[in-house]
C-alpha cells in the first residue's frame, strides 16, 4: 500500500497507472500487489497504522509531529513502524581541526536544509573556539545560513529543518573535548548522525568510540547518511532504533522475512536421517 501527500498525489497516480502497473503486468505479476491510496488526508494515514492483521509494517517517511503521532497510534494498535521523527546532523570541530576542512564540511552539510542529515548543531572545541568562530560565521553567511550562538534561547538540539520560518539556521556551541561533544550529540539530538573534523587520529578515535548513534563520520559530511549515497540503492526509510535489525538507511534488501527449513538429508526416501540440513530461505516483502 502506497500513500503520498496532496502535493504529489497527481504525479503518484500517473506513475501508478502509466509505469508501475504496466511494469508489474509485463513481469507476469498481478498489478494489484501494489496499490495507491487515492486520498492524501491524515485519516487514511491513521487507518494504515490501525490494521495489524493486514499491514504488519508501516514505513513512515517525513519528520516532526505527524510522524510522532502516527508512530504512537501504530504502537497502540500493535503495528510495527519504521520511522524517525527527528534527525539533525552534528559536526564537532576538534582541537586539531583543519580550518579548510571545517568550512568544506559546513558547506557540504547544508546543500539541502529540509533533510534530516543536514548540519543542525555545530560544536567547536573550546580550545580553538575563538580561532575558528570567525571563519565559521563567514562560511555560514556565504551559504545564506544564520548562526544561533551562546547563550541559546532554545535546546541545543533544536530541529531547524522543522521550523519553516528559521530553517536556514545552525546552532553553534563550544564543547570540552571529544567525549563531551559525543555526550552532547547523544543527549541533545536524536542520535542520527555526527561527524568530527580533526587531523588527529587519537581524537577521532575517542569521538567515534564514544558516539553510538546511527552514523559517525571522520572528516566527512553527515549528509552521507543516505541510502543512495552510502549503498547506491533507493532508500525506503531510515531507522535509528538501537535494537537488532536494520539501522540507518533501509533499502529493499532489508525488507525480508527469514524462514528456517529443515528437511530430510535422504530426499530419495523422505526418511529423516541422523544428520539433517538446515536451509535459510529469505522472502522479500513490501
Amino acid at each position: 500500500m502506497l500513500r503520498t501527500g496532496s502535493a504529489a498525489l497527481r504525479s503518484s497516480r500517473a506513475l501508478m497507472c502509466q509505469v508501475i502497473r504496466p511494469a508489474l503486468s509485463g513481469a507476469g505479476l498481478d498489478p494489484d500487489v501494489l496499490q495507491l491510496l487515492p486520498g492524501a488526508d491524515h485519516t487514511a494515514a491513521h487507518a494504515l497504522v490501525s490494521l495489524p492483521e493486514l499491514i504488519p509494517l508501516v514505513i513512515l517517511r517525513g519528520s516532526g509531529k505527524s510522524t510522532r503521532d502516527l508512530s504512537r497510534a501504530a504502537a497502540r494498535h500493535g503495528v510495527r513502524t519504521l520511522a524517525h521523527a527527528d534527525g539533525g546532523g552534528v559536526l564537532y570541530a576538534g582541537p586539531a581541526a583543519d580550518e579548510e576542512t571545517v568550512h568544506r564540511l559546513i558547506v557540504e552539510s547544508l546543500d539541502r536544509l529540509g533533510v534530516c542529515n543536514r548540519l543542525n548543531l555545530l560544536l567547536i572545541d573550546r580550545s580553538c573556539y575563538d580561532r575558528l568562530l570567525p571563519g565559521v560565521l563567514a562560511t555560514l553567511d556565504r551559504v545564506g545560513v544564520a548562526a544561533s550562538l551562546h547563550p541559546h534561547p532554545h535546546p541545543l538540539g533544536y530541529e531547524w529543518s522543522l521550523d519553516p520560518t528559521r530553517a536556514a539556521t545552525v546552532t553553534v556551541a563550544p564543547a570540552n573535548g571529544p567525549l563531551h561533544a559525543a555526550r552532547i550529540a547523544h543527549q541533545e539530538t536524536s542520535g542520527l548522525a555526527a561527524a568530527i573534523a580533526t587531523q588527529d587520529p587519537a581524537t577521532a578515535a575517542q569521538f567515534i568510540d564514544a558516539y553510538t548513534g546511527t552514523g559517525v563520520f571522520w572528516n566527512s559530511t553527515t549528509r552521507l547518511l543516505d541510502g543512495y549515497k552510502l549503498l547506491r540503492l533507493p532508500e525506503t526509510g531510515i531507522s535509528i532504533d538501537r535494537i537488532p535489525g536494520p539501522r540507518g538507511p533501509v533499502t529493499f534488501r532489508d525488507l525480508h522475512l527469514r524462514q528456517f527449513v529443515v528437511v530430510p538429508s535422504d530426499t530419495t526416501t523422505g526418511r529423516p536421517q541422523a544428520h539433517t540440513s538446515t536451509h535459510r530461505r529469505e522472502t522479500e516483502c513490501g
